[in-house]
This record gives C-alpha cells, sequence and structure tokens, in this order.
C-alpha cells in the first residue's frame, strides 16, 4: 500500500473513533454538562462523514486506481501534493470541530466565522487534489482486441 492511501485509511480510522466517543457522548447527553446534542450534532456528522467515510474512500480509491507511472512520478501521482491535500483536509476537519460546537453553543464571535471559513476552505482545496489527481485515473480502458479466432473467442469453429 503506498503512503498516501495509508496515511488516510489511519486518519479515517482516527476520525471513526473520535466520532463514536462524540456519538456516545450525545447519547448521554442528559448526565454531561450543556447539550451535546445540539453542540455537536452536525459536527458529528462531519466527523463520520467526511473524516472516516469521505476520507477512507479516497484512500481506497489512490490504493486501487489504474496508475501511469513515471520517472516523475514513480507512484503514479504527485505525492507531495496528495500529502499536503490529506493535511489541508484533517486541519479543515479539525478546525471545524473546534469551532461549530463553540459558535452553536453560543460563543459566537469573528474567530468562530474565521475558523469555520477556513475550515470551508482548506476543505475544498483538499478535494480539488484528490479529484485532480484521481479524475485521469477513473478513465475507462480501451476493449482487449483479440484476432479473429483467436484464444477467447466464442465463435470458434472445431475442424
Amino acid at each position: 500500500m503506498d503512503r498516501v492511501s495509508a496515511v488516510m485509511l489511519r486518519a479515517g480510522f482516527v476520525w471513526l473513533l473520535l466520532g463514536a466517543v462524540v456519538g456516545a457522548g450525545m447519547m448521554i447527553d442528559d448526565v454531561l454538562p450543556g447539550s451535546w446534542r445540539v453542540w455537536m450534532g452536525p459536527t458529528h456528522g462531519h466527523m463520520l462523514f467526511v473524516g472516516w467515510f469521505v476520507q477512507f474512500a479516497i484512500g481506497v480509491a489512490y490504493w486501487l486506481f489504474p496508475r501511469r507511472r513515471s520517472p516523475a512520478r514513480p507512484v503514479g501521482y504527485h505525492q507531495p501534493l496528495a500529502l499536503a491535500a490529506v493535511a489541508m483536509l484533517n486541519a479543515g476537519l479539525l478546525l471545524r470541530v473546534v469551532a461549530e460546537p463553540a459558535q452553536r453553543s453560543g460563543h459566537r464571535g469573528d474567530w468562530t466565522t474565521v475558523l469555520l471559513g477556513c475550515s470551508g476552505a482548506l476543505q475544498v482545496a483538499a478535494f480539488a487534489v484528490f479529484v485532480t489527481q484521481l479524475w485521469p485515473r477513473a478513465a475507462a480502458r480501451g476493449a482487449r482486441k483479440t484476432p479473429p479466432g483467436g484464444a477467447g473467442s466464442r465463435h470458434e469453429t472445431s475442424p
């Protein structure tokens, strides 16, 4: 498995665990101070959907999609850019995990707006990198041509 895939899959596992912990906190909202269900609802969903599911799926796509390797790109894509995108995705998600519950719990201010704006910008930039790197790798392959009557032909005749 290449490095980008391994990093994305492991980061996805971390977000899965964090999402489960936040979900458990939301289930015992009655015994915790505050309103965890209200504060963490959208954030919890984002942690599990983007942090776990989407990141896991993109990590698998980097790993399994066909690659066109070259001396300039020995793994078939620009690995430093992909790693930067992984960092941007996770930093953006972390900013959201901090700012959104703060904003929803009444701590509104310019700082939460700035953090949420940075969160969105980082995630959009990360997804743009993923799409541009994976798009060419998702192309359909042409059909294999076999000579008439060659191996694999359905219309073989016997003498």
